[in-house]
């Protein structure tokens, strides 16, 4: 319960939102009242009406840009009824306004359904997907401009032709299930306990070949159930190269092009992640020729990379997901390459991980732990052999 002043302050910004009751037949003093010698004519009073209204000009913007962002579909888009008089057109909120709106904006759909699309699963933090991939992202220019892209671009089409199908590879400790669990965090509001995103990792979920057609019967079964429970799915294939050709058979079906749905106001989306190691070897050997020829880092572009790796990919002979349909069909939307990681990158890693557990650090423990991992090739030694992988463990060790 307020009391004292936050009750009185509280009451007046109520009173002050558009659409406030006023007793039936009230009057307001002031009305009628520029006669000379009229007391509410006073020069101090008429400056504090004009306050008053500039107040509620102001309220009623604020509630205007509330009741737009939890209800778009009944914003009002006439700038100059939202303004009023007393406010100029086109004004905007200032930052510190504009975060207090969103904080009241959260809080409010905590308990009530004003989400997109309509459903408070579903987050699509396109902002907050970007910050993540440019900050917390070491190393990997292709990927941040890649991934961003592709991601919102297949979530802003009204009727996507097919699901998207996105393959990471690259060595271990690059960074592929680190921007999956990026994107799973910033698409939907539970991360990995959404109902609307599905983990598998091939040796965990699948690992006895002779149960394959109950896994398919299992793995078919999931994903319907998954799309029935929600219009916008993500479903992540770990350890990719592991999976029986059987399971990636049955996945083709879901990756294909659908025939156009006129009766369906949209249609669902669907995002496939494949991760994988296979044809690590091949990416670093690129970048490692390109460094070579004096190419820096971040001159290196997909078209340097991603023929390689498609055609390497196909030919590989011990591996079922090279020659699945998902690749002789060309399901997949993109080969997305992880660039090895170099000191630098290692060094980063470790500043993020004190960071995340709010130790303090030195220069100098950045380089003893970055020293501590291995590096490839012999001669050169440019690449973490591990990336980034067991840097916490490491860390723990250090200051055990």
């Amino acid at each position: 319960m307020l009391r004292g002043p936050w009750c009185q302050l509280w009451l007046f910004l109520l009173l002050l939102l558009p659409g406030a009751p006023e007793p039936r037949g009230a009057s307001r003093p002031w009305e009628g009242t520029d006669q000379p010698g009229s007391a509410w004519a006073w020069p101090g009073f008429q400056r504090l009406q004009e306050q008053l209204r500039a107040a509620g000009a102001l309220s009623k913007r604020y509630w205007t840009l509330f009741s737009c962002q939890v209800w778009p579909d009944d914003c009002d888009e006439d700038e100059e009824a939202a303004t009023g008089p007393w406010v100029r057109p086109r004004w905007r909120l200032p930052l510190l306004g504009q975060r207090y709106l969103d904080l009241l904006t959260t809080w409010y759909c905590s308990f009530k359904d004003c989400c997109p699309r309509g459903d408070c699963r579903i987050s699509n933090n396109f902002t907050g997907l970007e910050w993540d991939l440019n900050v917390r992202l070491h190393g990997q220019h292709l990927v941040q401009q890649l991934v961003l892209r592709t991601v919102r671009g297949y979530l802003e089409t009204p009727q996507p032709e097919k699901a998207l199908a996105l393959s990471f590879h690259g060595w271990s400790g690059t960074g592929k299930n680190f921007v999956a669990r990026m994107l799973v965090e910033n698409l939907y509001r539970d991360g990995l306990m959404s109902d609307c995103v599905r983990m598998f990792i091939a040796t965990f979920h699948f690992p006895h070949p002779k149960y394959v057609d109950l896994y398919k019967e299992q793995l078919m079964s999931q994903i319907r159930e998954t799309q029935q429970l929600c219009h916008q799915t993500l479903f992540i294939f770990d350890e990719a190269e592991k999976l029986h050709p059987g399971l990636l058979e049955v996945l083709g079906p879901h990756l294909e092009r659908r025939a156009p749905e006129g009766h369906r106001a949209e249609s669902p989306w669907t995002i496939f992640l494949f991760l994988s190691n296979l044809r690590g070897d091949i990416i670093n050997e690129v970048v490692l020729k390109l460094l070579k020829a004096g190419w820096s880092r971040e001159e290196i572009t997909m078209e340097h990379l991603e023929p390689h790796l498609q055609a390497e990919i196909v030919e590989t002979i011990d591996n079922g997901f090279g020659h699945s349909c998902l690749v002789k069909e060309n399901l997949i939307d993109y080969f997305i390459p992880f660039l090895p990681l170099e000191y630098r990158h290692v060094r980063l890693c470790a500043r993020d991980a004190f960071l995340s557990q709010e130790l303090l650090y030195k220069e100098e423990t950045l380089d003893e732990i970055a020293q501590m991992m291995v590096y490839v090739p012999k001669e050169e030694q440019l690449f973490s052999s591990q990336g980034c992988k067991s840097i916490s463990q490491r860390i723990n060790y250090f200051l055990s």
